[in-house]
């Protein structure tokens, strides 16, 4: 108070120059947080190119190891798979070769049993149609099967067929039914008659042929049962597949070892190289990141003196200074302004003149 009174002038120059002060403070402050924020950008940038070229360098490192050891699997169960083709055809041959060996005695029967019945139609002067599997199951049949097939072969000739021809033509009259009926009957009742005659006048030929095809039938169903059995019995010893089952073993060997070694080597690399990886990713990289935390470390420092220097210097204009001036007219040109109805005798005091400042209108018509 007692410098406003006693050296006006003072006063104000000192409220102009601490007003300039704390505005070029304000200036220093803003520029420094923006050098600060940048900094701190420029870390963060730096410290995540570190953590990608450090994550990088890990995977393909480990890419590379698990890849040279995938090959070399992938290789071998190539070469596995292969060895184990080879047994499998030859086991196929040898199973192909027991049976053959095996079924041998009932091949070799039904070749003569079906040389031998020829040899009974010729001399009979039969015809050659008693030779045909055919022919016994539709005029004699003998067994389940041929029954089956007898019954099967009946139905669609005598119920099927004129039903069928019948429904095939467009006016559905029942006479038509019983004239096919009729000719299916003559036609094909007349044929099986007539062969029934023909098989009569040779029917000691038709019973020696039924005993043959008998027998022939029975040794094809050992044959079916004893391919059956063959195939399905596990003992393989008779296939000399020794040493296709001792190369397949030594392979299976060399596929876990290379495995058990690529768990190694991954096991060595994530408890080891990888540490070492990061060491010296994180050396080569030291000079850099220590040189822009130190940066960052000294823009904050900076930052935080002229904040303390800012509000300092706020307090201080505060205290000395806007009390008297008020807050609005802390300014260069307001304070000359006051300056000014001063000098002019146009205010006795600093408050008359920020009285007269804040209450033009007021004073005019005063």
């Amino acid at each position: 108070m007692g410098m406003e009174i006693e050296n006006p002038q003072a006063f104000l120059d000192g409220a102009q120059s601490a007003i300039a002060e704390y505005q070029d403070v304000s200036t220093q402050l803003a520029k420094q947080r923006d050098i600060e924020k940048q900094t701190a950008a420029s870390l963060d940038k730096a410290r995540k190119e570190l953590k990608d070229k450090t994550d990088k360098t890990i995977k393909q490192r480990g890419d590379e190891i698990a890849s040279t050891f995938d090959k070399q699997i992938t290789q071998v169960e190539a070469r596995l798979k292969k060895k184990q083709a080879e047994r499998e055809k030859a086991r196929q041959e040898g199973v192909k070769g027991r049976i053959k060996s095996e079924t041998e005695p009932q091949r070799i029967e039904n070749q003569e049993l079906k040389r031998q019945l020829a040899a009974i139609i010729k001399r009979d002067n039969a015809p050659m149609f008693f030779n045909t599997n055919i022919f016994y199951t539709l005029f004699h049949p003998s067994g389940l099967s041929e029954l089956v097939c007898f019954l099967s072969v009946f139905i669609v000739v005598f119920a099927l067929l004129p039903f069928g021809i019948y429904f095939l033509i467009k006016e559905h009259i029942i006479w038509y039914l019983l004239v096919i009926y009729v000719a299916d009957i003559f036609v094909f009742g007349g044929l099986y008659v007539l062969i029934m005659n023909i098989s009569g006048r040779h029917i000691e030929t038709v019973r020696q042929g039924r005993d043959i095809k008998n027998r022939i039938k029975t040794n094809k169903s050992i044959i079916k049962k004893l391919e059956k059995s063959i195939k399905k019995d596990s003992n393989e010893k008779g296939y000399n597949l020794e040493s296709y089952d001792d190369e397949i073993a030594k392979m299976q060997q060399e596929r876990s070892d290379i495995i058990s070694q690529k768990q190694s080597a991954q096991n060595t690399f994530d408890t080891v190289t990888r540490n070492i990886i990061i060491d010296e990713i994180e050396t080569a990289e030291k000079p850099k990141i220590d040189e822009l935390t130190k940066a960052f470390a000294d823009a904050t420092a900076l930052r935080a003196e002229l904040e303390t220097r800012e509000r300092e210097q706020a307090l201080n204009l505060s205290k000395t200074y806007e009390q008297y001036l008020g807050k609005n007219h802390m300014n260069k040109d307001d304070i000359d302004k006051i300056k000014a109805l001063m000098e002019s005798g146009e205010a006795s005091s600093i408050i008359d003149a920020v009285t007269k400042l804040d209450h033009p209108v007021q004073e005019a018509k005063a």
